[in-house]
């Protein structure tokens, strides 16, 4: 490729930087450096931005691992506050403590339903040809009691297991709303006298998760009001 000088019109090697004859330099090559150069910040700019949203990712991963960690670690804490203090019936617990042990229980005991179940399997559909409430329930405590003995076991240690840490921190949950612990006979009591009085067992719990579902009372004769922030 041969160029001409716009001064001297020498020709020459196109591929020169200037006129061998008068220095001019040589806007061919400046062109296609100028070329080049864009190209290659163009390039730097993709790769760094490429760079930036990687990183971004990797930071906003990072952070919703932190989360869930902290998370992990709160829920922990608040369930091993509630088995540990599982004799105490005089302090505060907060509603989010007490709500996160529901869950926890809630979670638990459908694994265990399901786990029930399919184990009784084909002696069910004998069970659900009861007559009456009565003889279903019997038929599934024998059923349960005589071929299924292990996941019965395991049940009823698992409820006698949570049975007083559910009843102490319903009770302290109810303190910390400025109410007695005896509101807790409300999700027991009518399931006694519901059925002469012909309404539903039921009426009492709701009533008890509504006092349960309130914001913490302020500082009371049941303890003042902590609101410690988690680390």
């Amino acid at each position: 490729m041969t160029s001409v000088c716009p001064e001297c019109a020498c020709p020459y090697d196109g591929n020169l930087l200037c006129c061998p004859e008068c220095g001019c330099p040589n806007e061919r090559v400046d062109d296609q450096k100028k070329a080049a150069l864009r190209r290659q910040a163009i390039e730097e700019l993709t790769e760094l931005s490429q760079t930036k949203e990687q990183l971004a990712e990797i930071e906003t991963d990072a952070a919703m691992a932190k989360d869930n960690h902290d998370t992990a670690r709160s829920l922990l804490r608040s369930l091993k506050r509630v088995f540990t203090r599982c004799d105490n019936f005089r302090g505060r617990s907060r509603r989010s403590e007490f709500w996160t042990f529901i869950a926890f229980n809630v979670v638990v005991s459908v694994i265990l339903y399901i786990m029930l179940f399919s184990s009784i399997g084909r002696d069910y559909i004998t069970i659900s040809e009861a007559n009456s409430d009565e003889e279903y329930w019997h038929r599934l405590i024998n059923s349960c009691l005589s071929n299924h003995l292990f996941i019965t076991l395991l049940i009823m240690g698992y409820l006698l297991l949570i049975s007083l840490p559910l009843l102490s921190v319903t009770v302290r949950r109810l303190h910390d709303t400025n109410r007695s612990g005896l509101w807790v006979l409300l999700g027991i009591v009518p399931f006694f006298i519901a059925e002469p009085l012909g309404i539903s067992p039921y009426i009492g719990l709701l009533f008890l998760a509504i006092m349960l579902l309130l914001d913490s009372a302020p500082s009371n004769k049941y303890g003042k009001l902590l609101r410690v922030k988690e680390s």
